[in-house]
Order: C-alpha cells, then sequence, then structure tokens
C-alpha cells in the first residue's frame, strides 16, 4: 500500500480545500468516462481546470498532474492521459488535508 499525501493548509481555507478534494472524485470519474469515450477536448479542460485550482488550495501534486493530462490531450496521447487520469485516483485516494 502506498503512503498516505498530507497537505497542510491555512486553517481559514481548510473546509474548503476538503470540499475541493471531494468534488474531485467525480472529476476523476468524469476523465475516466471521456477517455473511454477519446473526448480530448474534455481530457483538456479537466486537466487545465485542475492545474489551475489544485495549486491554489495546495495542492500542488495535484496541479502537476492537471498539467499532464491537459498536455496529453492536446497532443492526443490518450496513454499519457490514461496515465495521468491513474495518478490523479491514486492521489485522491491517499491525500488528506491537515490545518495548519
Amino acid at each position: 500500500m502506498s503512503e498516505p499525501i498530507t497537505v497542510c493548509v491555512d486553517a481559514d481555507i481548510a473546509d474548503l480545500a476538503q470540499d475541493f478534494l471531494r468534488n474531485r472524485a467525480s472529476v476523476a470519474r468524469t476523465a475516466e468516462a471521456a477517455a473511454a469515450a477519446c473526448d480530448l477536448p474534455l481530457l483538456r479542460r479537466i486537466g487545465h481546470e485542475l492545474k489551475g485550482t489544485a495549486g491554489s488550495y495546495g495542492f500542488q501534486e495535484l496541479s502537476a498532474i492537471g498539467a499532464t493530462l491537459e498536455t496529453a490531450a492536446i497532443a492526443g496521447n490518450l496513454i499519457s492521459a490514461g496515465e495521468a487520469i491513474a495518478r490523479m485516483g491514486d492521489y485522491l485516494a491517499r491525500v488528506s488535508v491537515v490545518p495548519r
């Protein structure tokens, strides 16, 4: 089993960050469906949004995964997109928020 990931966030945004993570589970499922349907424009949008918003909450690794997904979709590389989606699912399964 992989190690847990802990992200420390400002106490003022801890609840928002936790809500953000919960909502990403449905985004990951949408990305999986988009990859299965070869919907590259949707994968690009998901990656772009994830890249921008995850970092603002302090989830830098998730932001990098979003950037990878966006780049893969732009390049039309469904294999790399699938790998990014798998990394997203793994990250979301292991991450937790700790207020500071």
